[in-house]
């Protein structure tokens, strides 16, 4: 991804094409709205101009009562009483906005309507990974419930728990086949699991397997609609989110006794 993007960097040129206006209006904008932008809107002579998201609400204002004559008191006037901050322009900059964007000292622990991500060790954690895919299932279900929606968000939720299963199943013991096949992570698991503690798994456990086996075996029917080779069953939600807590339940006892901490 580009990374002046990210920063939410616009050149001149973007901005004037943006605004269907030539380059040399960009600058005279800049020039005489200076205090009303960023350092970067004016930078030392050398350095590359460019304007951020708030540079670019001022400039549309600019934009929309810019005339042959202009009127530059009343811009300001409108500037400093905020009003390049309607829904007109609001609009503009949330097509602009990226949903990602670099991190900046501006977030804190009060934003709380996203996440920083990158660099953060669980998202490489296979296991932190298999949790979060089974507790969007256990979501999707309670609002499936909740809101009869059963038919509209089946999918989905069975697809969450179907991939946890698969990345639990590789979590515990360092899988090395690349491979979705649950069966075959299956068979490389109970081996493992019966040398290393002696134990079987529970017929529970194994259906649980065995019955996404049956439906999804490499992890394609439930994303993009591939046939499920199945006759018509019916998925009781509340008894499958049951044993996804069970299973999520055991495989965090296996790291429990791995010596590794809770997820």
């Amino acid at each position: 991804m580009n990374s002046s993007i990210l920063q939410n960097k616009f050149s001149v040129s973007y901005i004037a094409k943006l605004l269907k206006v030539n380059t040399s209006t960009v600058k005279t904008w800049a020039q005489t709205f200076s205090e009303y932008l960023s350092g970067d809107a004016n930078p030392v002579k050398g350095n590359q101009r460019y304007f951020n998201l708030d540079d670019v609400r001022v400039l549309a204002y600019i934009y929309y009562y810019w005339e042959d004559q202009p009127d530059l008191e009343h811009i300001k006037i409108g500037l400093n009483s905020n009003s390049h901050y309607d829904e007109l322009i609001d609009d503009l900059i949330l097509k602009l906005s990226p949903f990602a964007f670099d991190y900046h000292d501006e977030i804190d622990e009060s934003w709380k309507h996203g996440v920083l991500f990158g660099g953060l060790s669980e998202f490489t954690d296979v296991f932190y990974l298999a949790n979060s895919y089974k507790l969007a299932g256990d979501r999707l279900i309670d609002i499936a419930l909740k809101n009869e929606e059963s038919r509209n968000l089946f999918c989905p939720a069975i697809y969450n728990y179907r991939h946890a299963t698969e990345l639990y199943l590789k979590a515990i013991f360092g899988s090395s086949k690349q491979t979705h096949n649950l069966k075959t992570l299956f068979e490389t698991f109970k081996k493992s699991f019966k040398e290393k503690y002696d134990q079987d798994c529970p017929d529970w456990f194994t259906n649980i397997v065995l019955t996404f086996d049956t439906f999804d075996p490499y992890g394609t029917a439930f994303r993009y609609g591939d046939d499920t080779n199945s006759s018509e069953v019916f998925i009781d939600f509340i008894q499958m989110k049951t044993l996804m807590g069970w299973m999520a339940e055991s495989f965090q006892n296996i790291r429990r006794h791995q010596g590794l901490p809770d997820v």
